[in-house]
């Protein structure tokens, strides 16, 4: 762990204060679990993102994907 520095404005850091003794915990834990918490939101955020984004490949552009996989399960000696 590394011990770093960061400026407040004074009614934040009051706040701050007053939340981390109500749940009884430090500052720096109330603030380490605060970025962790932002930053798993933002990963999951570029994830929707990602998949939002994806597109078919060019030869299964007009596929039905429902249709397809009904297709390969129909087949399937192991699902039978």
């Amino acid at each position: 762990m590394q011990r770093t520095q960061i400026y407040l404005e004074d009614n934040l850091l009051k706040e701050l204060k007053k939340t981390a003794k109500n749940l009884n915990i430090s500052m720096s834990e109330f603030i380490r679990e605060a970025v962790k918490k932002e930053l798993n939101r933002y990963k999951k955020n570029n994830l929707s993102q990602f998949i939002d984004n994806l597109t078919p490949l060019e030869s299964f552009k007009d596929v039905d994907a429902t249709n397809y996989v009904d297709e390969i399960r129909n087949k399937s000696r192991i699902i039978k």
